[in-house]
């Protein structure tokens, strides 16, 4: 009965009997046949074949809903044998985009696995939504992000503050304007941007630059977007970008202006391509967190990995925050 649930849910997750079969690495007869048994012990139909991608029959989502239970019990099963071992075992999986996985999760991961050697880690890199959904299907314990979330299945933890900064090649011509508002790496790294006696240059001076923002579902679209209202300007775009280290390089190319954090500058690549200005407003100020799912089984791994990372970041947060 189970691996027909398996195989039922497979093929809700890929939305296709296809590529369920190549994943389960089945026939696709041998996979049709097996969900045509459940839904026979049913005695209703789960997918609705007519309709492309597949869907669910109202049956279906019941079904879907009710084995999602199962697995995690099954889980959380697994989850409290391995604690009773006293993390001695065990496995955690964490995720992050390309920015947060490689400017907060190695130190994270360093404290921790000094702590618990014997705990296997894996490392997810994806955009946001991909990773919001792999925690709720319980494929990732604890990711590292920041901007919006679902209140109704995740739980966060803030450990850390950074604010965004507008990035402009130095070359630019704008930046003759504003001399004394005009920041160094170094002054970032020093903390001057947190200084309210520098200057904050007001955004609708650079309505006629270029601009490199990040695209669309990314938290860094939603703000820059939102910097833009409020200034009362439509911005010039030339590119969007995935990744907020893209964005780097490409702007110290001379390619355009765009928004980067403190955290990024200060770890990035060392460069005298660019100079950096004050910004203002709640949009400029970005809390990164911990999220967890809201439900399920907590691992003694996973809040291990918690209190570490709390206690890694906890002497900076009154700097940054």
């Amino acid at each position: 009965m189970l691996q027909g649930m398996d195989y039922v849910y497979a093929v809700w997750r890929e939305r296709s009997f296809s590529a369920a079969a190549r994943k389960l690495f089945v026939s696709q007869p041998a996979l049709s046949a097996s969900v045509k048994k459940v839904e026979a012990e049913l005695g209703l139909p789960i997918f609705d074949r007519g309709r492309t991608p597949l869907q669910l029959t109202d049956a279906g989502r019941a079904y879907i809903e009710s084995a999602e239970r199962i697995f995690r019990i099954q889980r959380d099963l697994g989850r409290y044998c391995h604690d009773l071992a006293g993390l001695q075992s065990g496995t955690l999986s964490l995720g992050g985009t390309n920015f947060f996985a490689s400017c907060f999760l190695p130190a994270m991961i360093q404290a921790f696995s000094q702590k618990y050697p014997q705990i296997q880690l894996t490392v997810t890199e994806s955009d946001s939504a991909d990773l919001y959904q792999r925690l709720s299907q319980d494929t990732l314990d604890i990711i590292v992000d920041s901007g919006i979330y679902d209140t109704a299945l995740y739980d966060i933890i803030p450990f850390y503050s950074d604010h965004l900064l507008l990035a402009v090649p130095t070359d630019a011509a704008i930046n003759a304007r504003f001399p004394a508002a005009r920041l160094t790496r170094q002054d970032v790294i020093a903390g001057r941007h947190l200084d309210a006696s520098v200057s904050i240059v007001p955004l609708p001076e650079f309505a006629e630059v270029e601009f490199l923002l990040l695209g669309k579902g990314n938290d860094m679209y939603r703000r820059s977007r939102g910097l833009f209202q409020a200034a009362g300007i439509m911005p010039q775009v030339r590119l969007y970008l995935n990744q907020l280290m893209t964005a780097f390089h490409m702007s110290r190319q001379g390619l355009g202006a765009t928004f980067l954090t403190d955290t990024l500058v200060s770890l990035s690549v060392p460069t005298d391509r660019l100079v950096y200005y004050r910004l203002s407003g709640d949009l400029a100020v970005r809390e990164t967190f911990l999220a967890m799912q809201h439900k399920g089984y907590r691992t003694k791994a996973m809040q291990e990995f918690v209190a570490s990372a709390l206690a890694l970041y906890a002497p900076l947060s009154g700097h940054k925050g």
